[in-house]
C-alpha cells in the first residue's frame, strides 16, 4: 500500500515539474466580465490593468504627430550664450588672511573610573591609546603624561612636553 502511495506521489511531481518547464508553459482561460481571455503564469492581473485602453494602433494620429513642424532651434548647445562673465580686476592687493594656529590635537588620555582603596590610598583607571592603565599619583603614562591628582570627579595629568595641566573627567 505504502508502494502504491509513493508511485502516485512521484508521478504527480514528475508531472508537476514537466508543466513548469520553459516553453511548455500551459495558459488557462479566465473569465473577465463574460468573455474569454488567455492568462499567461506570472501575469499578475496585467491583462485587467491594459483592459480600458485600445489594443488598435491609428496610424493616421501617428502620422499627423509626425508630421509636425519641430521648434526652430538655431543655437548650438555647445556654445556659451551671453558671452563670457566680466574679469574683475583688483588694483589693491588685499591681504592674505592669517590663520590661527590650529590647536593642539586632543590627548589620546580618557578617564574610565575611580577607585579608592583601603589606607586612602586612590587609584584610576585610564585609557592610553584604547590600552586600560590603572594609575596612581605620580605615575607616569606612556613616556609624556604624569600622574598629578586623583579625585572622585576627574583626573588632573601634566603634558611633559608642554607642562601644562589636563583635566580629564570620569564619565557620568
Amino acid at each position: 500500500m505504502l508502494g502504491v502511495v509513493c508511485l502516485l506521489l512521484v508521478t504527480y511531481l514528475v508531472r508537476q515539474f514537466r508543466a513548469m518547464q520553459p516553453g511548455k508553459s500551459h495558459s488557462y482561460l479566465a473569465r473577465v466580465s463574460g468573455s474569454p481571455m488567455r492568462v499567461e503564469k506570472g501575469s499578475s492581473h496585467a491583462a485587467d490593468d491594459l483592459a480600458p485602453y485600445d489594443p488598435d494602433v491609428h496610424f493616421e494620429a501617428l502620422k499627423r504627430l509626425d508630421s509636425r513642424a519641430l521648434p526652430d532651434e538655431d543655437r548650438n548647445p555647445f556654445e556659451l550664450v551671453g558671452g563670457a562673465a566680466p574679469v574683475v580686476t583688483n588694483t589693491q592687493a588685499a591681504p592674505a588672511p592669517i590663520a590661527p594656529p590650529a590647536p593642539p590635537p586632543p590627548p589620546p588620555l580618557k578617564a574610565m573610573g575611580y577607585n579608592e582603596l583601603p589606607g586612602g590610598k586612590k587609584e584610576a583607571m585610564v585609557t592610553y591609546n584604547d590600552d586600560m592603565v590603572v594609575v596612581h599619583e605620580g605615575d607616569l603614562i606612556g613616556t609624556k603624561y604624569k600622574v598629578v591628582k586623583i579625585d572622585p570627579s576627574m583626573v588632573v595629568v601634566e603634558d611633559g612636553d608642554t607642562h601644562k595641566p589636563l583635566e580629564l573627567p570620569f564619565p557620568q
